[in-house]
């Protein structure tokens, strides 16, 4: 009786030993997922963010002021040619008008074509 406890003690901790291994790499895996692009059927408008990265403003005359240094678009950071300005037309009130931007951006990769013609 005595050698039999120590085994079944051993085996009791190696399977809760297995089970925390498992349910925590299921948590880490869960938690890290990226979200899934929610695809829809009609066209959506892009969030465009003009930001200077790694600051926030202050209260201050000079903490208010804001040198852009990155430009994105969902999220997404995109590289801007240094001599290209961002321009954000004018803002009106009239509900029915809509905010545009026009921005120059460095492209990879630019396909003109027929969706069913895409690989």
């Amino acid at each position: 009786m005595n050698d039999i406890l120590p085994v079944v003690l051993a085996w009791a901790a190696a399977a809760v030993a297995l089970y925390l291994y498992w349910d925590g790499k299921r948590r880490w895996q869960r938690a890290n997922r990226k979200p899934t692009p929610i695809k829809t059927d009609q066209p959506q408008a892009a969030v465009i963010e003009i930001v200077e990265r790694g600051r926030a403003t202050t209260e201050t005359a000079s903490g208010s002021v804001i040198i852009p240094n990155d430009v994105r678009i969902n999220g997404q950071s995109l590289l801007v040619p240094r001599d290209s300005p961002v321009i954000v037309h004018e803002i009106k009130t009239d509900p029915d008008e809509v905010l545009t931007v026009t921005l120059t951006l460095f492209a990879r990769r630019v396909t003109i074509a027929a969706e069913g013609d895409l690989t």
